[in-house]
């Protein structure tokens, strides 16, 4: 899939490249760090259209426990949800 994102990276915006790599993920849910790690954005940059799909409504953002300690994830809405 890496090879597919860089082949399109210029023909996509930054928006429809998150929310491809979002829509592939297991469970439609992804941590920052794997979308840095597919998508080639800074992670700064991430951040902030992240936090514009929250607030559009698009993605939801929760924590995810582990034995490594806590994580945020990203998660798309379902159809449902958005509506």
């Amino acid at each position: 899939m890496e090879v597919k994102i860089e082949k399109h990276k210029s023909k996509f915006t930054i928006t429809q490249l998150i929310l491809m790599v979002m829509a592939k993920a297991p469970g439609s849910c992804c941590s920052l760090e794997y979308l840095h790690e597919k998508t080639r954005v800074d992670k700064k940059e991430l951040l902030v259209y992240l936090t514009r799909l929250a607030k559009r409504g698009i993605i939801e953002r929760k924590w995810h426990k582990s034995r490594a300690g806590k994580e945020r994830m990203y998660c798309l809405k379902y159809k449902e949800e958005i509506i």
